[in-house]
């Protein structure tokens, strides 16, 4: 994408959550290929709720450029028309900083990078 400003902050994080389900569920099915659908979709739901989001970005915090960090900080000061259903405004704007960043990083195609941070998004540490 030339210029990713063209993108309203919350665009990018709608692209960023189908991103992020995405690499969710080709990390489960990888590690679980036997796995049942129905319960690919629980374990899912764990890394894709807010308020796991929320603690993913904090795990991540330390690794990301200033421009990452700016591209979450904008996404997350941006007055949201949805909430939650069982997580705090401030995880909830977390988690929607996070899928922001999801979806540059997927606009941009830096796949490396998105491999990279999903590296430790997967590992699950900070649930």
């Amino acid at each position: 994408m030339d210029n990713l400003y063209e993108i309203h902050d919350l665009t990018k994080a709608y692209v960023g959550d189908a991103v992020y389900s995405m690499y969710v569920r080709k990390h489960i099915v990888k590690s679980s290929p036997r796995i049942r659908a129905n319960d690919a979709h629980q374990l899912g739901t764990t890394f894709e709720k807010a308020t796991s989001q929320s603690k993913a970005l904090q795990a991540l915090e330390d690794i990301l450029t200033d421009e990452e960090k700016e591209i979450v900080r904008r996404a997350k000061n941006k007055k949201s028309n949805t909430k939650a259903k069982s997580a705090t405004s401030k995880e909830y704007q977390e988690a929607t900083g996070l899928e922001a960043l999801v979806g540059v990083l997927y606009l941009n195609e830096k796949y490396d990078r998105l491999d990279a941070l999903f590296e430790i998004i997967v590992r699950g540490e900070y649930l």
